[in-house]
């Protein structure tokens, strides 16, 4: 993968899919901090509980969950969007190659396996994340626990790659990050 060419389509949908998926990371990580629906039913109970107001546990909950709805709403607008730019990058990358070397160095096949896993998991995800919108009822739980995993494979995936990135800028590979910045050396 050293010494490649990226098209500005390449780094347009690399940073789209990028920029979408650390909106989706913000929107899980908001879901269970700060806007967890027991988090919010018990701040909402105790600052009624100072007007002298009381709800009980299932309302507070019920309210909560209204209320970051519309946070969820979005992580389900950008998981279609995302649907669409991997569908792209997908066409893109049998379009322009696969920049993909399973038989070169054992660095360039770490590179590979990995972005090969990578799209892989993805479209597990976005399928995932379709059959809990779309698919039948009963599998539904089954399909959200599956899906929920994406959350620990993808922030591994981000760590290793800004790791590789770091590595690559410093020795054998100096400017990738300008390369799908700007499309130049």
């Amino acid at each position: 993968m050293k010494n490649k060419k990226y098209s500005l389509a390449y780094r347009m949908l690399h940073w789209a899919i990028a920029f979408s998926m650390l909106f989706m990371l913000l929107t899980i990580f908001l879901r269970l901090n700060w806007m967890n629906k027991h988090n919010m039913a018990d701040i909402m109970t105790a600052g009624l509980n100072e007007l002298n107001l009381s709800i009980g546990e299932d309302e507070a909950i019920s309210i909560a969950k209204s209320i970051r709805r519309p946070m969820w709403n979005w992580h389900v607008y950008i998981g279609y969007v995302l649907v669409g730019l991997y569908c792209l990058r997908m066409i893109l990358m049998v379009k322009e190659g696969w920049k993909f070397s399973f038989n070169g160095k054992l660095k360039e096949k770490f590179q590979s396996w990995s972005y090969a896993l990578f799209y892989l998991l993805l479209a597990s995800a976005l399928i995932s994340g379709l059959i809990i919108e779309f698919g039948p009822r009963e599998y539904k739980h089954t399909t959200e626990e599956f899906h929920e995993l994406s959350l620990y494979w993808l922030v591994v995936f981000i760590v290793i790659h800004f790791v590789g990135l770091i590595i690559a800028e410093r020795y054998d590979n100096k400017g990738v990050v300008n390369k799908m910045i700007t499309g130049r050396d």
